[in-house]
């Protein structure tokens, strides 16, 4: 039995084989539906062996389309087929696809072939706009958009919306994959879409510039109501910690998220593919600072989610958690020992501008090297430039001064020659600017920095740290002039900076007077900060993509990433340990052997126990010969 709408018209039924089959065929027609009856039946014995073949064709019907320009779309027919002594069959639906136009096929557009699965990161959704057009035989376009159906191939992978406008990925997905397919079918037609889905490799890695922190000694800061002051033995420790509600400082660290996003291969091995090769990482930690936390908080604490600051003596770790479930994506330890670390050095870069270079990736194809260089040259009247610090301290470790808090230090210049520059502090960084005023070069700046006000024992300032800058001021010229020989090529691009350390002798110059002052610039050049600068030139080439997708994320090529655990962009790139106590002024900070440890002084005290014990042993036998031999 067949049923059809109005509109279709049942032509006739003929037999596939008037040899074997009889067939008869009675048609009705009702109000809506137009209906068929067609009987069959074997007249001769089947030649062929059932066993060869599950389906046989036994009858043939013709249809008509009676009305074309009034229909569209699909046109249903029912089917049922009655077998003697056995029953009716379940209904079959088979459809008529009746279009206006004669149709070549379709093609599903997509904003982008490729999707970042930051939502595994965020628990944001992240989509892709979908269109789909059919083309016609005289090649006319047609959006089809809100007639097609769509089907994704592995929903653990990608996703599509129920109205097939967008693909797009939640964060339940479990793997990435490349070019896998959303289906897209209009009509009769069908059209696959290729879709490559990136997703984070995990766990995640915590790059921390230091994992163990330290109290600084000297540096002391106002007490805030959340912090609990550390309990020491040491009487004059104890009095810096709390006298004036002032307590000793603890060192900060700079943090980020990094992460590879991979994809498994289409093939059968399904082996791992990485988003521009396999020694590129993603810096993540804008998109999950929301999500990172420290278990045990009176330890430490995470500021904006990039800096990390000592609070309590003790262990901690550092966690960036799942923002769909409870898993942990990322976790490292952090220790905060009771150790004392003194200021070594106080490094200063002037910098009066910067130079941006930008060139192709020569390890792929898709992403641009962006090098930016700091210039020290001032070559107009009163052009300024500003100061660049950092600090290093007795355990090695350096660190930019700009993380710590302004409220917590002071920085103080003075020229060491008024006619080649001037200082002034801007107000509104609080910060000193130098300002050009004449001719000339040399190590021409000394910076002095200085605990807070509030913390302040007496009138006579208590300087932390000395350094000094270099400059060079010639009017008329400028970096690329002077650079002109050519230092920044194609493989790398150095910032050559002065030795920033003050050597005690004049300031080289030559002013407007002609004279010479000081030692050589090559001189200068081998101090102990050699080519020390905020850029990093030879630790790490630091390549930075901007991405267009929708998380909007940065991409950055570390090829010694797993031996530098932070992008050192604002660290000099090489310094030298100063002699012990140079720099400092007066003798008010001079660098000391560091106290011992509480388990130090446990373990030496252990010591000390069996060494008594050994010595009470030998006396008792000692005693006891002499009584032995007395008897």
């Amino acid at each position: 039995r067949a049923k059809v709408k109005k509109g279709v018209n049942i032509l006739g039924a003929r037999t596939s084989d008037p040899r074997q089959w009889d067939v008869k065929q009675e048609v009705g027609n009702g109000g809506k539906h137009s209906t068929t009856t067609v009987v069959c039946q074997r007249i001769a014995p089947s030649s062929r062996n059932r066993s060869t073949s599950l389906f046989h064709e036994v009858v043939q019907l013709d249809f008509e389309i009676a009305s074309f320009s009034s229909l569209s779309g699909t046109q249903p027919i029912s089917w049922q087929v009655e077998y003697p002594r056995r029953g009716s069959s379940d209904p079959a639906l088979a459809e008529i696809f009746i279009c206006q136009k004669d149709l070549v096929g379709i093609v599903p557009l997509a904003m982008d072939t490729e999707i970042l699965n930051t939502a595994i990161l965020t628990g944001r959704t992240v989509a892709v706009p979908i269109k789909v057009v059919s083309i016609e035989e005289n090649s006319a376009v047609t959006d089809i958009s809100e007639s097609v159906e769509c089907k994704s191939s592995g929903e653990d992978v990608i996703k599509v919306s129920d109205r097939c406008d967008y693909i797009f990925v939640n964060g339940k997905e479990m793997k990435g994959k490349v070019n896998a397919l959303v289906n897209f079918t209009y009509q009769y037609l069908s059209a696959p879409l290729q879709i490559t889905v990136w997703v984070p490799r995990l766990p995640l890695q915590i790059d921390i510039s230091d994992t163990e922190l330290s109290q600084i000694k000297g540096w002391r800061v106002p007490v805030v109501s959340n912090k609990r002051p550390t309990r020491d033995s040491d009487d004059e420790d104890e009095d810096e910690r709390r006298g004036r509600g002032c307590t000793l400082q603890y060192q900060h660290a700079m943090v980020r998220v990094l992460t590879q996003f991979v994809a498994e291969d289409s093939g059968p091995w399904g082996q791992l593919s990485y988003l521009l090769g396999s020694d590129w990482h993603f810096d993540i930690t804008d998109l999950v600072r929301d999500f990172m936390k420290l278990e045990d908080p009176h330890i430490a604490k995470l500021q904006e989610g990039r800096i990390l600051i000592g609070r309590e003596v003790g262990m901690t770790t550092m966690q960036v958690l799942s923002p769909l479930s409870d898993s942990i994506l990322a976790e490292k330890t952090v220790t905060v020992l009771d150790d004392k670390v003194t200021i070594t050095d106080l490094g200063v870069q002037l910098v009066s501008g910067l130079s941006l270079f930008l060139q192709p990736s020569a390890a792929t194809s898709r992403a641009i090297v962006a090098t930016a260089v700091a210039q020290e040259l001032l070559h107009t009247p009163k052009q300024e430039a500003v100061v660049s610090t950092w600090i290093q301290f007795s355990d090695s470790s350096v660190t930019p001064l700009d993380i710590y808090d302004p409220k917590d230090f002071s920085l103080s210049a003075v020229s060491l020659d008024e006619a080649v520059v001037s200082v002034h502090q801007s107000p509104a960084l609080n910060w000193p600017v130098v300002v050009a005023e004449g001719e000339g070069q040399g190590t021409l700046v000394k910076v002095d920095m200085m605990i807070s006000e509030a913390c302040q024992k007496s009138k006579r300032k208590s300087v932390l740290a000395v350094g000094s800058g270099s400059i060079k001021v010639k009017f008329g010229q400028n970096d690329a002039d002077a650079e002109a020989g050519g230092d920044y090529d194609a493989d790398e691009i150095e910032n050559h900076a002065s030795d920033r350390r003050h050597k005690g002798s004049e300031p080289e110059r030559h002013g407007q007077d002609g004279r010479h002052y000081g030692s050589s610039s090559a001189e200068r050049e081998e101090g102990p900060l050699r080519k020390a600068s905020t850029t990093a030139k030879s630790i790490l080439k630091n390549k930075v993509i901007k991405n267009n997708r929708l998380d909007g994320g940065k991409l950055s090529d570390d090829s010694q990433l797993q031996n530098i655990p932070i992008d050192f962009t604002n660290f000099p790139a090489q310094v030298d340990l100063p002699k012990g106590g140079a720099g400092m002024e007066d003798g008010d900070l001079v660098q000391t052997p560091r106290g011992l440890s509480d388990l130090e002084i446990g373990m030496y005290a252990l010591l000390g126990v069996f060494c008594l014990a050994i010595l009470v042993f030998l006396i008792n036998c000692a005693t006891f010969a002499l009584k032995y031999r007395h008897k």
